[in-house]
């Protein structure tokens, strides 16, 4: 039972957790309108669609060479919109 309770929360957990900021990411949004999290959110919407292609054509990316730099690229871009967006509310608080 602790084996396929593990398993369920090692492939669910991930795509909750994106989920999760994928909501904080919307509310966000909706209170600033700021650009920076819209790259943020596009990035893990389609970090989003990465792990689904894991998760239903496994040997899809296993045979692409550049599936895991293209993943990596756009955790990149989700960590720049995060920033720049950090980087801009703070520069609008500041006196």
């Amino acid at each position: 039972m602790d084996g396929g309770l593990n398993a369920l929360l090692q492939s669910i957990g991930p795509l909750l957790a994106t989920l999760m900021i994928a909501a904080a990411l919307i509310i966000l949004w909706r209170r600033s309108r700021s650009v920076w999290l819209i790259v943020a959110l596009v990035s893990e919407l389609v970090n989003l669609g990465f792990r689904g292609v894991i998760a239903i054509a496994p040997e899809l990316a296993r045979s692409t060479p550049l599936f895991f730099s293209i993943w990596l690229l756009c955790s990149i871009a989700f960590a720049a919109g995060l920033l720049g967006y950090a980087i801009e509310s703070t520069q609008k608080s500041s006196p």
